[in-house]
C-alpha cells in the first residue's frame, strides 16, 4: 500500500470523532472484508463493518481526550475495570473507584479492559480467560471499552491461537465477535469460547505499548 493510500485508510477511522472530538460519528460503515495491508487498518475496517466502534489514538493524550468525550456524550458517571493497571488509569480521569465489586458491576455505565489480541482478518477481539469470565456475568454493563495497542495485533485467528497456547496451554480463549453472519466460535467450538455480554464495544487503539 502506498503512503497516500495508507493515510487515506487511516483517515477512515480518525474521523470517528467530530472536530469537537465528540463520538457522534461512530460506528464507521465499511462494505466487505478489508484488503488493507496494515493490520491496524485492516482490523479497524473489519471490526467497524461488524458494528464495533474503533478509535485510533495517536497519543495517550488523545486517548484521554477521546475517552472523556465518550463519557460526556453518553453521560457515563462510572466505568468499572477489574484490572489493577486500568483502575489507576481510570481513577486519574475522574471515574470513581469503590471497593465493593458487586456494587460496581451492577451500577457502572460501562466496563473497561485490555485484551489478549486483535484479529485483523476477522475484525474480532480475543480475550484471556479472566477477561472473558467478567463478560459472561449477567450484570455486565451495556458498554465495553477495550484498550489495545500495537502489540495486540495479529494477522488472523490461527496466529492468535498459536500465541494464546504459548501462554495459557490447555485453556481456551474467548472471542468478542460482532458479525452474526459469520459465527467463528460456532465453527471452531472445540478451540474457542464465545464471550457474551455488552452489545456496544469500543476499541481504543494506541500505537504504543499497552497501558498498565
Amino acid at each position: 500500500m502506498s503512503t497516500e493510500d495508507n493515510e487515506a485508510s487511516r483517515g477512515l477511522f480518525r474521523t470517528i470523532f467530530s472536530a469537537e472530538e465528540t463520538p457522534n460519528k461512530m460506528p464507521l460503515t465499511v462494505k466487505g472484508p478489508s484488503s488493507a495491508d496494515e493490520m491496524d487498518v485492516r482490523f479497524a475496517e473489519n471490526f467497524s463493518a461488524s458494528g464495533g466502534k474503533f478509535v485510533y489514538c495517536e497519543s495517550q493524550d488523545k486517548l484521554v481526550a477521546y475517552l472523556q468525550s465518550l463519557k460526556t456524550e453518553n453521560k457515563w458517571n462510572f466505568i468499572y475495570s477489574w484490572e489493577p493497571g486500568l483502575r489507576g488509569f481510570l481513577s486519574a480521569l475522574g471515574f470513581v473507584q469503590e471497593n465493593d465489586e458487586e456494587f460496581l458491576i451492577d451500577n457502572s455505565d460501562a466496563a473497561a479492559s485490555q485484551c489478549f489480541a486483535l484479529l485483523a482478518d476477522e475484525g474480532v477481539i480475543m480475550l484471556t480467560p479472566d477477561q472473558a469470565t467478567h463478560r459472561r456475568l449477567t450484570t455486565f454493563p451495556p458498554h465495553h471499552v477495550i484498550f489495545a495497542s500495537k502489540d495486540s495485533l495479529v494477522p488472523n485467528l490461527e496466529r492468535g491461537l498459536d500465541n494464546f497456547r504459548g501462554q495459557y496451554f490447555d485453556k481456551l480463549p474467548s472471542l468478542i465477535e460482532l458479525n452474526e453472519k459469520r459465527p467463528i466460535c460456532k465453527a471452531n467450538h472445540a478451540r474457542l469460547l464465545d464471550a457474551s455480554g455488552s452489545s456496544n464495544v469500543y476499541v481504543f487503539y494506541l500505537d504504543i505499548p499497552a497501558i498498565g
